[in-house]
């Protein structure tokens, strides 16, 4: 891709980036969606300079990796079905929680996070945005123990003892969904249904899916 065409960075080069990327996957990215997600994009960078958020602080660097890479699971429609209640575990500046609550605005969305700054962040902005489907939490993930139909972890690394308290909130017939680069082992165990590899500008980003 020309990164030329993209000197101007407004909510069309955004849209224009997640569409080249996710559109081959069935995910369709509307006006509304790219518009919230610039805006959240300008916010996260506005506080940026303060809270320290992201490292990724690139327009276009920020498009793949902030807002591609979280959406590529919502190419799995019946996973994050109206209704569900999702736990966004680690979510650091918002992501992969904030783009998949603006694509399932039916679900409910928890975004949890040890850092209070961030979840601040994420919880003025939302409600400026008026992401009403998106709550930051700010609590230790040991402690969590509300139940929820589907647990994603895009940054933090799966080891017996997260997979085991993932075990313990996700109900039955529930889902983890976790991140992994194409060089890494899925954790294993019985739970995994499948994998699914994605392709885009950045290389390959593979996710796991698990059923309990």
């Amino acid at each position: 891709m020309n990164k030329e065409k993209f000197e101007n960075v407004s909510r069309e080069t955004l849209q224009q980036i997640l569409t080249e990327n996710l559109e081959k996957y069935g995910v369709c990215v509307t006006e509304e969606l790219a518009e919230k997600a610039f805006f959240f994009w300008e916010k996260l960078v506005f506080w940026n300079k303060t809270h320290n958020l992201t490292t990724v602080t690139d327009f276009h660097e920020a498009a793949l990796l902030h807002f591609v890479d979280s959406l590529f699971p919502a190419s799995e429609k019946n996973v994050f079905f109206d209704g569900a209640k999702v736990l966004d575990l680690g979510t650091g500046g918002g992501f992969p929680g904030t783009p998949l609550a603006l694509y399932f605005p039916e679900a409910d969305f928890k975004l949890l996070d040890k850092s209070r700054k961030k979840i601040s962040f994420i919880n003025l902005t939302a409600a400026e945005l008026g992401i009403a489907n998106a709550e930051g939490i700010n609590q230790n993930f040991f402690d969590v123990t509300e139940k929820f139909d589907v647990v994603v972890s895009r940054a933090v690394r799966i080891d017996d003892g997260i997979f085991a308290h993932c075990k313990k909130i996700i109900k039955e017939g529930g889902r983890l969904v976790v991140f992994y680069s194409s060089q890494q082992e899925p954790y294993k165990d019985s739970a995994l249904e499948y994998t699914k590899t994605y392709d885009f500008e950045k290389g390959e980003r593979v996710i796991a899916f698990y059923r309990f």
